[in-house]
């Protein structure tokens, strides 16, 4: 018999804005549009943020009532201290009783196609995360203690703070095809990152106190990506990359450098803002005039193209 559907989860984090509500209704159609049943019947979980009134975001969404969509709110004091990054951590924080996979999304993603590559292969019965490469490496303060980020040192003075051993595998930043940068461990553009639920009960017990710690060290804005790279290694967690149609850019380099065309891609992540501007093309006023633009990049077009079908939902 073939195994049953796997029992999926996608966990977004928001603040409680017109665009990024916007972005999550257009997400959450992309979802359901796809053919297979683990898809129309996975969890949607939207994060929500800023000390917002959650029964007043629910009502807002109601369209959300039609589908398996969660909305969570972030508690004030994890609010408090951590502002948008503590919104990003809870998602992490929160238990997945029922479900096999989580994914950890950004709004401005969508699925263009499926996943299930990547479900059939993910490891069972051990903690495993998976990712795609952030394009370069991350933002920190120097303050005459870190060093540059950018050189060799970086890492491994980070590596050093927290305890940890160097991996005997390191990967180039999925934006840095000419190599002029050292590899780096896994640290992950957080645009989609795949992890179980044995994986999942360890980045929440842990999140806060490591991204407190990465925060006095480093200030840098990237601490929560950064914290589940300490996290993973800490824990000898299995990890491993995805490639860029997981979680691609509509950044016609970053395309280039992975060497990905539009039509390759499973997860697109609309972040650059050359051609499009995500905070506006799905509110309601403005989705015709970005489907009445003629664009250049492919991505931008693929996007544009599940954009269509899903304007006459808004009808």
């Amino acid at each position: 018999m073939p195994a049953p559907p796997a029992r999926l989860e996608f966990r977004i984090p928001i603040s409680p804005d017109e665009a990024m509500l916007s972005q999550v209704r257009f997400h959450n159609f992309a979802l359901r549009r796809l053919a297979s049943q683990q898809y129309r019947n996975a969890r949607l979980t939207i994060v929500v943020g800023d000390h917002c009134d959650i029964d007043e975001v629910r009502r807002q969404n109601n369209w959300s009532e039609d589908f398996n969509v969660a909305w969570e709110r972030v508690p004030d004091d994890v609010f408090a201290e951590f502002s948008w990054w503590g919104t990003a951590n809870w998602r992490l924080q929160l238990p997945a009783p029922d479900a096999d996979l989580v994914i950890l999304s950004d709004a401005d993603t969508v699925l263009l196609r499926d996943i299930d590559p990547l479900i059939g292969q993910f490891p069972r019965g051990t903690a495993a995360v998976r990712g795609h490469m952030a394009h370069s490496a991350p933002q920190a303060i120097r303050n005459g203690i870190v060093p540059h980020n950018k050189t060799a040192e970086f890492w491994p003075w980070l590596f050093d703070r927290f305890g940890l051993d160097w991996p005997a595998t390191t990967y180039r930043y999925s934006m840095d095809a000419r190599g002029s940068l050292p590899s780096a461990p896994v640290y992950y553009n957080l645009g989609f990152v795949a992890l179980n639920a044995q994986a999942l009960a360890i980045f929440g017990a842990q999140i806060a106190e490591v991204t407190r710690r990465l925060f006095a060290l480093t200030e840098s804005k990237m601490r929560s990506q950064m914290a589940l790279t300490v996290i993973a290694y800490a824990a000898g967690m299995d990890i491993g990359t995805l490639p860029a149609e997981y979680n691609a850019a509509n950044d016609l380099d970053h395309l280039r450098q992975n060497g990905l065309e539009a039509k390759d891609i499973r997860v697109l992540h609309y972040l650059r803002t050359d051609e499009i501007d995500r905070s506006e093309i799905f509110l309601p006023d403005r989705i015709d005039a970005f489907l009445a633009r003629k664009l250049v990049n492919p991505a931008n077009v693929a996007l544009q193209n599940v954009a269509r079908d899903y304007r006459e939902t808004l009808k």
